[in-house]
C-alpha cells in the first residue's frame, strides 16, 4: 500500500507541471515543463510496474527534447519524422503485449506526437482533449495510477482553461510557436 501512495504522489507532482505547461504562451516552454512532468509520471508508472506507460513517458521526453531543436535542425521539419518516431512505441507494444491495455499508451503517444510535431497550439490542445487525455486516463484507471487520473483530469481542465483564456483564434498567435 505504501508504494502506491508514493507512486501516486509522483502523479500529483506531474499534475502540477502539466497544469502549468498549458498556461504558458510558448510551445518551447510547454515541451520543457511537460518533460519534467513526464519524469514524475514515468516514476509513478515505474513504481506501479506499468511498463508501457513508463516506456512511453521516456519516449515523450525524448520527443519533447527533439522538438526544442526543430527550428535549429532542419531534418526535424521533415513530415516523416513523427511517424518514424512512433515506431519504437509500436515495437515496444508488440514485444511486451499482455492485453488490450497495452495499446492505450501507444495511442496516446502516437496522437500526441503527430499533434506536437505540427507545432500548432490548437492541434496540441485538441488532441489532448479528444484522444491523448482519455487514453491515458483509461490506462491510469486500469493500472491503479490514481495520481495519473488526477493528472489527466487537471490537464484536460487546464487545456479548456487555456482555450478560454487565450481564445481559440488566440492560439494562432506566433508567441505559441516559440
Amino acid at each position: 500500500m505504501g508504494i502506491r501512495l508514493i507512486a501516486n504522489g509522483f502523479g500529483v507532482l506531474s499534475t502540477i507541471c502539466f497544469f502549468i505547461s498549458f498556461q504558458i504562451k510558448s510551445n518551447r516552454a510547454l515541451y520543457i515543463i511537460q518533460s519534467i512532468a513526464n519524469v514524475f509520471y514515468g516514476t509513478q508508472f515505474f513504481l506501479l510496474g506499468a511498463t508501457g506507460g513508463l516506456f512511453n513517458m521516456g519516449m515523450q521526453i525524448l520527443r519533447n527534447m527533439l522538438l526544442l531543436k526543430i527550428n535549429d535542425w532542419n531534418w526535424l521539419k521533415w513530415k516523416g519524422c513523427a511517424p518514424i518516431f512512433c515506431i519504437p512505441s509500436l515495437i515496444y507494444m508488440i514485444i511486451t503485449w499482455n492485453s488490450w491495455l497495452d495499446i492505450l499508451p501507444f495511442i496516446a503517444f502516437t496522437v500526441g506526437t503527430f499533434a506536437f510535431w505540427t507545432n500548432s497550439a490548437k492541434l496540441v490542445r485538441l488532441s489532448e482533449i479528444v484522444c491523448v487525455g482519455p487514453a491515458w486516463m483509461l490506462y491510469d484507471i486500469i493500472s491503479h495510477a490514481y495520481g495519473g487520473v488526477l493528472t489527466e483530469i487537471i490537464i484536460m481542465g487546464s487545456v479548456i482553461f487555456s482555450i478560454v483564456r487565450f481564445g481559440w483564434k488566440g492560439l494562432d498567435d506566433p508567441d505559441f510557436q516559440g
